[in-house]
Protein backbone atom coordinates (compact mmCIF):
# COMPACT_ATOMS: atom_id res chain seq x y z
CA UNK A 1 0.00 0.00 0.00
CA UNK A 2 1.39 3.47 -1.22
CA UNK A 3 0.10 5.87 1.67
CA UNK A 4 -1.04 8.82 -1.11
CA UNK A 5 -3.79 5.61 -2.23
CA UNK A 6 -5.75 5.45 0.83
CA UNK A 7 -8.28 8.35 1.38
CA UNK A 8 -10.20 9.25 4.24
CA UNK A 9 -13.53 10.55 4.68
CA UNK A 10 -14.77 11.45 8.31
CA UNK A 11 -18.23 11.96 8.82
CA UNK A 12 -18.29 12.37 12.49
CA UNK A 13 -20.38 15.62 11.97
CA UNK A 14 -22.88 14.50 10.16
CA UNK A 15 -23.29 11.69 13.28
CA UNK A 16 -23.15 14.37 15.22
CA UNK A 17 -25.88 16.88 13.72
CA UNK A 18 -28.11 13.79 13.76
CA UNK A 19 -27.43 12.91 17.38
CA UNK A 20 -27.94 16.12 18.76
CA UNK A 21 -29.42 18.38 16.29
CA UNK A 22 -30.41 21.80 17.56
CA UNK A 23 -28.22 21.18 20.67
CA UNK A 24 -25.19 21.66 18.28
CA UNK A 25 -25.99 25.68 17.58
CA UNK A 26 -24.64 26.03 21.09
CA UNK A 27 -21.17 24.65 20.40
CA UNK A 28 -20.20 26.35 17.35
CA UNK A 29 -16.88 27.54 18.27
CA UNK A 30 -16.05 23.58 19.25
CA UNK A 31 -17.27 21.92 15.80
CA UNK A 32 -14.99 24.49 13.99
CA UNK A 33 -12.09 23.35 15.98
CA UNK A 34 -13.16 19.92 15.66
CA UNK A 35 -12.80 20.13 11.90
CA UNK A 36 -9.37 21.33 12.57
CA UNK A 37 -8.13 18.87 14.38
CA UNK A 38 -10.09 16.17 12.29
CA UNK A 39 -7.77 17.58 9.38
CA UNK A 40 -4.92 17.81 11.11
CA UNK A 41 -4.90 13.95 12.73
CA UNK A 42 -5.30 13.05 9.17
CA UNK A 43 -8.78 12.65 7.62
CA UNK A 44 -8.46 14.04 3.82
CA UNK A 45 -12.27 15.36 3.67
CA UNK A 46 -14.37 16.16 6.43
CA UNK A 47 -18.13 15.26 5.51
CA UNK A 48 -20.80 17.59 6.35
CA UNK A 49 -24.36 18.35 5.92
CA UNK A 50 -25.63 21.16 3.94
CA UNK A 51 -27.21 22.98 6.85
CA UNK A 52 -23.92 22.94 9.01
CA UNK A 53 -22.34 24.23 5.86
CA UNK A 54 -24.36 27.02 5.69
CA UNK A 55 -23.59 27.57 9.34
CA UNK A 56 -19.59 26.55 9.82
CA UNK A 57 -18.37 28.84 6.60
CA UNK A 58 -16.20 30.02 5.50
CA UNK A 59 -13.52 27.28 6.09
CA UNK A 60 -10.09 27.12 5.99
CA UNK A 61 -8.72 26.79 2.23
CA UNK A 62 -6.57 23.34 3.01
CA UNK A 63 -9.41 21.58 4.62
CA UNK A 64 -11.32 19.60 2.08
CA UNK A 65 -15.54 19.74 3.09
CA UNK A 66 -17.40 17.25 1.78
CA UNK A 67 -21.15 18.02 1.72
CA UNK A 68 -23.37 15.10 2.14
CA UNK A 69 -25.93 15.65 -0.06
CA UNK A 70 -24.31 14.31 -3.42
CA UNK A 71 -23.40 11.07 -2.18
CA UNK A 72 -25.71 7.83 -3.18
CA UNK A 73 -25.34 5.33 -0.47
CA UNK A 74 -26.47 1.48 -1.18
CA UNK A 75 -27.07 0.11 1.45
CA UNK A 76 -25.04 -2.98 1.04
CA UNK A 77 -26.10 -6.82 2.02
CA UNK A 78 -24.77 -10.23 1.11
CA UNK A 79 -26.60 -12.78 0.14
CA UNK A 80 -26.41 -17.00 0.76
CA UNK A 81 -24.11 -17.17 -2.11
CA UNK A 82 -21.50 -14.75 -0.63
CA UNK A 83 -22.19 -12.28 -3.19
CA UNK A 84 -22.37 -8.45 -2.92
CA UNK A 85 -26.07 -7.64 -3.53
CA UNK A 86 -25.84 -4.90 -5.96
CA UNK A 87 -29.08 -2.96 -7.35
CA UNK A 88 -26.84 -0.74 -9.32
CA UNK A 89 -25.62 -2.26 -11.90
CA UNK A 90 -25.27 -0.90 -15.56
CA UNK A 91 -25.61 2.88 -13.39
CA UNK A 92 -23.45 5.33 -13.13
CA UNK A 93 -20.95 4.45 -9.89
CA UNK A 94 -20.14 8.34 -9.15
CA UNK A 95 -20.52 9.23 -6.21
CA UNK A 96 -21.38 6.10 -5.04
CA UNK A 97 -21.43 4.62 -1.01
CA UNK A 98 -21.64 1.67 0.11
CA UNK A 99 -23.29 1.06 3.85
CA UNK A 100 -23.68 -1.53 5.77
CA UNK A 101 -22.32 -5.07 5.14
CA UNK A 102 -21.66 -5.32 9.12
CA UNK A 103 -21.41 -9.54 8.72
CA UNK A 104 -18.71 -9.61 6.20
CA UNK A 105 -16.27 -10.81 8.84
CA UNK A 106 -18.76 -14.36 8.94
CA UNK A 107 -18.02 -14.48 5.06
CA UNK A 108 -15.57 -14.66 2.31
CA UNK A 109 -14.63 -11.03 2.78
CA UNK A 110 -11.76 -11.08 0.16
CA UNK A 111 -13.59 -12.70 -2.61
CA UNK A 112 -16.51 -10.22 -1.85
CA UNK A 113 -14.38 -7.30 -1.65
CA UNK A 114 -12.75 -8.63 -5.01
CA UNK A 115 -16.32 -8.61 -6.88
CA UNK A 116 -17.01 -5.12 -5.73
CA UNK A 117 -14.04 -3.83 -6.98
CA UNK A 118 -13.97 -5.35 -10.57
CA UNK A 119 -17.64 -3.85 -10.54
CA UNK A 120 -17.47 -0.70 -9.49
CA UNK A 121 -13.79 -0.14 -9.07
CA UNK A 122 -11.36 0.48 -6.28
CA UNK A 123 -12.37 4.35 -5.90
CA UNK A 124 -16.15 3.48 -4.28
CA UNK A 125 -16.47 5.06 -0.57
CA UNK A 126 -16.62 2.18 1.84
CA UNK A 127 -18.47 2.87 4.96
CA UNK A 128 -18.98 -0.80 7.04
CA UNK A 129 -20.92 -0.58 10.03
CA UNK A 130 -20.28 -1.94 13.06
CA UNK A 131 -23.22 -4.08 14.21
CA UNK A 132 -20.60 -7.15 14.95
CA UNK A 133 -17.86 -5.15 16.49
CA UNK A 134 -15.58 -5.58 13.29
CA UNK A 135 -16.06 -2.73 11.24
CA UNK A 136 -12.30 -1.61 11.92
CA UNK A 137 -10.92 -4.71 10.84
CA UNK A 138 -12.98 -5.24 7.88
CA UNK A 139 -12.07 -1.35 6.79
CA UNK A 140 -8.20 -2.67 6.94
CA UNK A 141 -9.09 -5.60 4.68
CA UNK A 142 -10.66 -3.36 2.05
CA UNK A 143 -7.49 -1.77 2.01
CA UNK A 144 -5.37 -4.61 1.62
CA UNK A 145 -7.83 -5.66 -1.32
CA UNK A 146 -7.31 -2.64 -3.13
CA UNK A 147 -10.16 -0.27 -2.00
CA UNK A 148 -8.66 3.39 -1.90
CA UNK A 149 -11.34 5.25 0.19
CA UNK A 150 -12.91 4.72 3.73
CA UNK A 151 -15.48 6.57 5.58
CA UNK A 152 -15.02 6.80 9.46
CA UNK A 153 -15.99 8.74 12.24
CA UNK A 154 -14.52 9.73 15.29
CA UNK A 155 -14.37 7.24 18.57
CA UNK A 156 -16.62 4.98 16.11
CA UNK A 157 -19.65 7.26 16.60
CA UNK A 158 -22.44 6.60 15.52
CA UNK A 159 -21.90 2.55 14.78
CA UNK A 160 -19.31 3.36 12.24
CA UNK A 161 -15.05 2.80 11.76
CA UNK A 162 -13.29 4.85 14.36
CA UNK A 163 -11.54 7.41 12.46
CA UNK A 164 -8.06 7.04 15.12
CA UNK A 165 -8.00 3.04 14.67
CA UNK A 166 -7.66 2.96 10.98
CA UNK A 167 -4.96 5.77 11.41
CA UNK A 168 -3.02 4.24 14.56
CA UNK A 169 -3.60 0.77 12.13
CA UNK A 170 -2.19 2.27 9.01
CA UNK A 171 0.80 3.47 10.71
CA UNK A 172 1.99 0.99 14.09
CA UNK A 173 0.12 -2.30 11.88
CA UNK A 174 1.02 -1.22 8.45
CA UNK A 175 3.90 1.01 8.96
CA UNK A 176 2.82 3.70 5.93
CA UNK A 177 4.22 7.40 7.43
CA UNK A 178 1.15 8.74 9.17
CA UNK A 179 -0.31 12.23 7.14
CA UNK A 180 -1.54 13.79 10.37
CA UNK A 181 -0.07 14.48 13.67
CA UNK A 182 -1.54 11.39 15.67
CA UNK A 183 0.01 13.91 19.15
CA UNK A 184 -3.20 15.98 18.87
CA UNK A 185 -5.39 12.92 19.56
CA UNK A 186 -5.84 13.76 23.44
CA UNK A 187 -6.95 17.38 22.14
CA UNK A 188 -9.25 15.89 19.88
CA UNK A 189 -11.07 13.52 22.31
CA UNK A 190 -11.26 16.90 24.89
CA UNK A 191 -12.94 18.84 22.19
CA UNK A 192 -15.78 15.98 20.93
CA UNK A 193 -16.46 15.28 24.76
CA UNK A 194 -16.93 19.51 24.80
CA UNK A 195 -19.71 18.74 22.25
CA UNK A 196 -21.09 15.08 22.98
CA UNK A 197 -20.94 16.08 26.74
CA UNK A 198 -20.20 12.60 27.14
CA UNK A 199 -16.74 10.54 28.27
CA UNK A 200 -15.92 7.82 25.89
CA UNK A 201 -14.55 5.08 27.78
CA UNK A 202 -11.09 5.28 29.38
CA UNK A 203 -10.09 2.05 27.41
CA UNK A 204 -10.67 3.12 24.14
CA UNK A 205 -8.26 2.23 21.92
CA UNK A 206 -5.99 4.51 20.62
CA UNK A 207 -7.73 7.71 22.54
CA UNK A 208 -8.49 6.15 25.47
CA UNK A 209 -7.49 8.54 28.81
CA UNK A 210 -6.11 4.97 30.55
CA UNK A 211 -4.48 2.85 28.35
CA UNK A 212 -1.51 3.65 29.41
CA UNK A 213 -1.82 2.56 32.68
CA UNK A 214 -0.01 -0.26 34.15
CA UNK A 215 -0.97 -2.04 37.54
CA UNK A 216 0.34 -5.84 37.21
CA UNK A 217 3.78 -6.09 39.28
CA UNK A 218 5.37 -8.07 35.83
CA UNK A 219 3.64 -5.71 33.02
CA UNK A 220 5.54 -3.14 35.20
CA UNK A 221 8.71 -4.76 35.53
CA UNK A 222 8.84 -5.84 31.47
CA UNK A 223 8.29 -2.03 30.58
CA UNK A 224 10.99 -0.77 32.90
CA UNK A 225 13.11 -3.46 30.84
CA UNK A 226 11.73 -2.70 28.10
CA UNK A 227 8.95 -0.73 26.95
CA UNK A 228 8.60 -2.81 23.75
CA UNK A 229 7.93 -6.08 25.22
CA UNK A 230 3.88 -4.87 26.47
CA UNK A 231 3.67 -1.31 24.13
CA UNK A 232 3.18 -1.80 20.85
CA UNK A 233 4.07 1.87 20.27
CA UNK A 234 5.67 4.65 22.34
CA UNK A 235 2.45 6.52 24.20
CA UNK A 236 4.24 9.85 23.45
CA UNK A 237 3.39 9.08 19.80
CA UNK A 238 -0.31 9.90 20.34
CA UNK A 239 0.02 12.58 23.05
CA UNK A 240 -0.30 10.35 26.14
CA UNK A 241 2.65 9.32 28.83
CA UNK A 242 2.91 5.91 30.47
CA UNK A 243 1.36 6.19 33.86
CA UNK A 244 1.95 3.47 36.85
CA UNK A 245 -0.99 3.02 38.84
CA UNK A 246 0.14 1.46 42.34
CA UNK A 247 -2.66 -0.45 43.57
CA UNK A 248 -3.63 -3.83 45.46
CA UNK A 249 -2.39 -6.04 42.42
CA UNK A 250 0.96 -3.90 42.44
CA UNK A 251 4.59 -6.27 43.84
CA UNK A 252 7.55 -4.09 45.28
CA UNK A 253 9.28 -3.92 41.73
CA UNK A 254 6.35 -1.71 40.69
CA UNK A 255 6.70 -0.10 44.17
CA UNK A 256 10.48 0.77 43.44
CA UNK A 257 9.36 2.12 39.90
CA UNK A 258 6.89 4.46 40.66
CA UNK A 259 8.95 5.48 43.94
CA UNK A 260 11.64 6.23 41.81
CA UNK A 261 9.56 8.00 39.14
CA UNK A 262 8.05 10.21 42.32
CA UNK A 263 11.73 10.81 43.36
CA UNK A 264 10.86 9.08 47.07
CA UNK A 265 13.77 7.95 48.91
CA UNK A 266 12.84 4.56 50.80
CA UNK A 267 14.47 2.18 52.89
CA UNK A 268 14.67 -1.05 51.03
CA UNK A 269 12.78 -3.16 54.41
CA UNK A 270 10.12 -1.13 54.62
CA UNK A 271 8.85 -1.80 51.34
CA UNK A 272 6.42 -5.14 52.27
CA UNK A 273 4.89 -3.47 55.16
CA UNK A 274 3.97 -0.53 53.24
CA UNK A 275 2.63 -1.96 49.91
CA UNK A 276 0.42 -4.30 52.65
CA UNK A 277 -0.93 -1.13 53.84
CA UNK A 278 -1.34 0.11 50.19
CA UNK A 279 -2.67 -2.84 49.20
CA UNK A 280 -5.40 -2.41 52.75
CA UNK A 281 -6.33 0.78 51.05
CA UNK A 282 -6.67 0.74 48.00
CA UNK A 283 -9.26 -2.68 48.64
CA UNK A 284 -11.10 0.05 50.87
CA UNK A 285 -11.41 2.54 47.92
CA UNK A 286 -11.83 0.03 44.95
CA UNK A 287 -9.09 1.34 43.04
CA UNK A 288 -4.91 2.13 42.41
CA UNK A 289 -3.35 4.95 44.24
CA UNK A 290 -2.67 8.72 42.56
CA UNK A 291 0.81 10.21 42.94
CA UNK A 292 -0.32 12.52 45.77
CA UNK A 293 -1.96 9.63 47.81
CA UNK A 294 1.10 7.79 47.34
CA UNK A 295 3.26 11.06 48.54
CA UNK A 296 1.26 11.56 51.37
CA UNK A 297 1.30 7.93 52.50
CA UNK A 298 5.07 7.86 52.37
CA UNK A 299 4.79 11.18 54.04
CA UNK A 300 2.93 9.66 56.89
CA UNK A 301 4.99 6.85 57.31
CA UNK A 302 8.09 9.11 58.77
CA UNK A 303 11.47 7.81 59.10
CA UNK A 304 10.50 4.02 59.01
CA UNK A 305 10.26 4.43 55.39
CA UNK A 306 13.41 6.86 54.75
Amino acid sequence: MVENEIIIIDKTLVVLEALYKDKLIKKIPQLRTLIRLLHEIGSDYIEITPELYNILSPFPQNINIKINNNIRELKSEINTNCEFKNELIGEENTNLRLVGLDSLIFYDFERIFSNIINEFGNNIEMCITNKYNSANAMSLEWIHSGGRKIVTTFSGIGGYTALESILGALEFLENIKPKGNYILFPEVLKIFEEITENEIMTNTPFIGKDIFNVESGIHVNGIAKNPQTYEPYDPSEIGRTRNIIIGKHSGVSSLKVKLKELHIEYKENALSNMLEKIREICTQKRRGLNDEEIKQLFKNCGVLCK
